[in-house]
């Protein structure tokens, strides 16, 4: 069920990027950060289609975290850049090359392989003590502060690096945030909402899409993204790990068949992102 509904919601947030970037990259750059950039880009057809096909998306990845782990939904939502790759070239009537489906089957090749070693855990509590929590927030939001402060007086790729850095730490709280959601709705959904979970979904959400938009109105795909993919899923399953006791099989041979999975599927998922119709208005 969990493996389902991450491929879905990886679709879902393909098409939401395809939508999304084509749309914030056009905006003003002045704007950058600032919650006129969202005010603007709400006046776009194609980006309020990709806000919902986001929302789906985080509904679905929110479904699959309370069946799953965040070690195994987190790589499968990697696979949204190529869902990315397919809409766009069908946006931009752009024809596939076959390197371009090389990508995609080392991409696929890369989070089966990751699955088939690591063999990660199929279900985590996600608790942890309130502590554990003011020490993540406050880790990340340090990280997020820093980015930010340098990038908004760097340009260029430091800019795109920068800005697509912090917006991985935001996603990746909101995955956190979102397993901690799940794990609290299998014991009733009206008491649910009497905890901390929903509300800090609702702010941290804001924040996020703020923080992702910025980075693709920066407009260059050919970092932005491969960054914004590679990154978030590693600092996820990183807190999965540490704070739900998540597991991962690193012993004997699986550990270096892990990181070779692993390169593979950057590799292909940065080749994919280089090469994508996306790229055009990077400028």
């Amino acid at each position: 069920m969990a493996l389902a509904l991450a491929l879905l919601a990886a679709a879902a947030y393909g098409i939401a990027v395809a939508f999304q970037f084509h749309e914030a990259a056009a905006a003003d750059p002045q704007r950058s950060l600032q919650p006129r950039l969202l005010l603007g880009l709400l006046a776009r057809p194609l980006w309020l289609l990709g806000m919902v096909a986001d929302i789906a998306g985080f509904a679905l990845q929110t479904a699959a975290l309370t069946f799953g782990s965040l070690a195994i939904v987190q790589p499968i939502l990697t696979l949204s850049l190529v869902v990315s790759l397919l809409v766009g070239a069908r946006l931009e009537n752009h024809r596939l090359h076959r390197w371009e489906w090389f990508a995609v089957i080392g991409a696929l090749a890369g989070i089966s392989i990751f699955f088939l070693a690591a063999r990660p855990t199929g279900h985590s509590n996600a608790t942890a003590a309130a502590g554990d929590w003011l020490i993540l927030l406050t880790v990340l939001v340090c990280v997020v502060a820093v980015a930010l402060s340098t990038g908004r007086l760097a340009s260029g790729v430091s800019r795109a690096v920068l800005f697509a850095v912090a917006a991985a730490c935001a996603e990746a709280l909101m995955a956190v945030i979102a397993e901690a959601f799940g794990d609290r709705l299998r014991r009733g959904v009206l008491s649910t909402f009497a905890s901390w979970q929903p509300y800090a979904i609702a702010a941290c959400g804001v924040a996020t899409l703020l923080l992702v938009q910025s980075a693709y109105q920066v407009g260059r795909a050919t970092i932005t993204l491969p960054v914004l993919t590679v990154t978030e899923p590693v600092i996820a399953i990183s807190i999965g790990v540490v704070m739900f006791g998540e597991h991962l099989r690193l012993d004997g041979w699986h550990g270096p068949i892990v990181l070779l999975s692993l390169v593979l599927a950057a590799h292909s998922l940065i080749t994919i992102a280089r090469r994508s119709p996306h790229a055009a208005p990077s400028g």
